[in-house]
């Protein structure tokens, strides 16, 4: 018998859309809230990429380099948790959409539906969302500055584009989301729709177990990037393996979760009680309902400890490299700069045999040889160190691999570290195209170096930099003395304060950390990503709980009180928690290995572990306490019904 078809009036699928809407208004008012906080993120992202692009004069390179390097893992963490929540706050609504199909509504007409549900919740959640993120924008100004990430008289552009490009990024990230969470009720024959909207008994196809395989196969291969691409270049690839591991398990997380809870079910049916046996049956029987709420919670671990034990490795690496590039037991610094009357003083110091000023020089490198694109694209602020072509390797030695130093004695020459030789594509014998005081200079590669990290990534000689009217200030001179760890202490002719110095491992010490401008900054923006998945990942944990409640009543009919179905929950949030944190550890531990050798070498691998600490414990807290708390009040509404 064929099924007779529906034929809407014009303007009632949206009718339907909204009344859809606000009878699942529990799952509507969580897919919107995490469009709006996902409309926050991406808005600060495109905001500070438009303030940084707006700066004149390519004043706003770092910026832009900033904002690229920060939207590359918040757009990933906003398409993979609002295609979560979508997908399980349509997974809610199968019965509904199952029951559309058997009175009548066409495939098409459900595919309508929902996305004209989810367009009409975009269009207002995503703009809501996006007056936070604007108003958040500003309120880093201070910190950018402060960390001298742009100028001092910078102020944040707001426009309507970092809004529009919110809505082009999020509302068909939400729609597609919605069409394949509802595409297999809307393949499947109504009848059958209606009979497997109570279980999930599709199983994972062909397609997605090789895609979920190629995934985890790019996350181990972009650990081992470090391998062929040494430096912080290899490091910041190494780290996106994370993701991708993560990836591979939200693909293969129901063929996983039912192999694993399969076994655990039988080795605890004769060993547990009733909760734990029953909770372990859902785990297995729901496992694309559990693989979508683990994915957030996993992320929280995983990004959280990869971003802080990229920093904690970066910091190393630039100690380490500072304490083998410097040979003297003793510097003189300056935040003032050391004049030449400081450096003659010292000079003069009884027990001082050669004093080695190393001088720096603001100014600008082009990145990109494409004439069509704005400065701000190609240019990017760096500072030029001035360093005497003949020093003396004992005192100063950057790790030179490839070329001379000594070669600097030719004015318009510099060395680069493999970092910025790597960016730039530039290598011994090319030129690379340097920005000092406004004119655009030419410069030749004479030798490439390795650590740049310590040094810094452009070594010029102080004829180079007078050549072309700029003049470095020395915040910095390396001081050798007759006796290895004395401490000379002079004043220049007519100055009461006495040039300060300090022993080289103490300098190393303070030099190596980053400033606390930095670190601000550094931690705000974690903290933005945190916060964003973590509201997610708690977003997910109650809309799955509370849409329980016909499950719990159907187990309470058949016999199981309240305190065994709360008893249930809880076990079954305590075994979610711990899935999602071995997955993100999982996940983290190539990440962190790649980290380290691309960084630091091969050794023991760098990790945050206080941070890796009280994010595992917060996953696992998160995780049992939003659950039991939405499960009580689910709990009593489903055993006071079924009375």
């Amino acid at each position: 018998m064929s099924t007779p078809t529906v034929h809407p009036a014009p303007g009632s699928l949206r009718h339907l859309a909204v009344a859809g809407a606000r009878a699942s208004w529990t799952g509507a008012v969580g897919t919107g809230l995490v469009l709006a906080l996902a409309s926050a993120l991406t808005t600060l992202t495109g905001a500070l990429l438009e303030s940084g692009l707006r700066e004149p004069a390519g004043g706003g390179g770092m910026l832009v380099t900033l904002a690229s390097s920060f939207a590359g893992t918040a757009l990933v963490l906003v398409v993979v948790v609002v295609a979560a929540t979508t997908t399980l706050a349509l997974r809610r609504r199968r019965r509904e959409l199952a029951l559309l199909r058997a009175v009548g509504a066409t495939r098409g007409q459900v595919r309508r539906l929902v996305s004209t549900e989810l367009l009409l919740l975009g269009l207002v959640a995503v703009p809501a969302g996006a007056v936070p993120g604007l108003l958040a924008t500003r309120l880093l100004d201070p910190v950018l500055r402060d960390a001298e990430v742009v100028g001092p008289d910078f102020t944040s552009s707001l426009s309507p584009f970092p809004v529009l490009g919110a809505v082009v990024l999020l509302v068909p990230t939400a729609m597609l989301a919605g069409l394949l969470a509802a595409r297999e009720t809307v393949r499947a024959a109504p009848t059958a729709a209606i009979a497997e909207s109570a279980a999930e008994a599709t199983p994972v196809g062909a397609v997605r177990r090789a895609a979920a395989l190629l995934t985890a196969l790019a996350g181990l291969a972009a650990a081992g990037t470090p391998l062929l691409v040494p430096g912080t270049v290899g490091g910041a690839l190494a780290a996106t393996s994370a993701f991708l591991l993560i990836g591979a398990a939200a693909l293969a997380g129901p063929v996983l979760v039912e192999w694993v809870f399969g076994r655990a079910a039988r080795i605890a049916s004769t060993r547990s009680g009733a909760p734990t046996r029953l909770a372990l049956g859902n785990l297995r029987g729901f496992s694309r309902r559990l693989t979508t709420v683990v994915v957030p919670l996993a992320l929280v671990v995983a990004v959280g400890t990869t971003q802080s034990t990229v920093d904690r490795a970066v910091q190393r690496a630039a100690t380490e490299q500072l304490a083998a590039a410097l040979g003297t037991d003793v510097v003189a610094t300056s935040a003032g700069g050391l004049g030449p009357a400081e450096l003659a003083a010292l000079s003069g110091t009884p027990g001082v045999t050669a004093v080695t000023p190393l001088a720096d020089a603001p100014a600008e490198v082009r990145t990109d040889d494409d004439a069509d694109l704005p400065d701000s694209l190609v240019w990017e602020a760096a500072t030029l160190r001035a360093v005497q072509p003949d020093v003396d390797p004992a005192v100063f030695d950057p790790g030179v691999t490839d070329g001379d130093l000594a070669s600097l004695g030719a004015t318009d020459s510099v060395a680069v570290s493999s970092d910025a030789a790597f960016e730039t594509g530039r290598g011994v014998g090319d030129t690379l195209d340097v920005r000092l005081g406004g004119t655009d200079v030419a410069l030749e590669v004479v030798a490439v170096y390795d650590r740049g990290l310590g040094v810094g990534d452009l070594l010029v000689s102080p004829a180079t930099l007078a050549k072309h009217g700029v003049t470095p200030a020395v915040h910095l001179a390396l001081v050798s003395t007759e006796t290895p760890g004395s401490r000379p202490s002079t004043s220049p002719a007519g100055s009461a304060e006495a040039v300060a110095t300090t022993s080289t491992d103490d300098y190393v010490g303070s030099a190596g950390s980053a400033d606390a401008a930095s670190q601000r900054l550094s931690t705000l923006l974690t903290l933005a990503l945190l916060l964003f998945v973590g509201l997610g990942a708690l977003n997910a944990l109650v809309l799955l709980t509370a849409g329980r409640r016909a499950e719990l009543r159907l187990l309470h009919r058949g016999g199981a009180t309240a305190r065994q179905l709360l008893t249930m929950t809880g076990v079954e949030a305590a075994v979610t928690g711990l899935v999602a944190w071995a997955i993100g550890t999982l996940a983290v531990l190539p990440a962190v290995v790649g980290v380290s050798a691309g960084l630091l070498g091969a050794g023991v691998p760098v990790v945050d572990l206080p941070t890796y600490a009280v994010l595992s414990g917060l996953v696992l807290a998160l995780t049992v306490a939003a659950t039991l708390l939405t499960a009580t009040r689910t709990v009593r509404g489903a055993t006071s019904v079924a009375r």
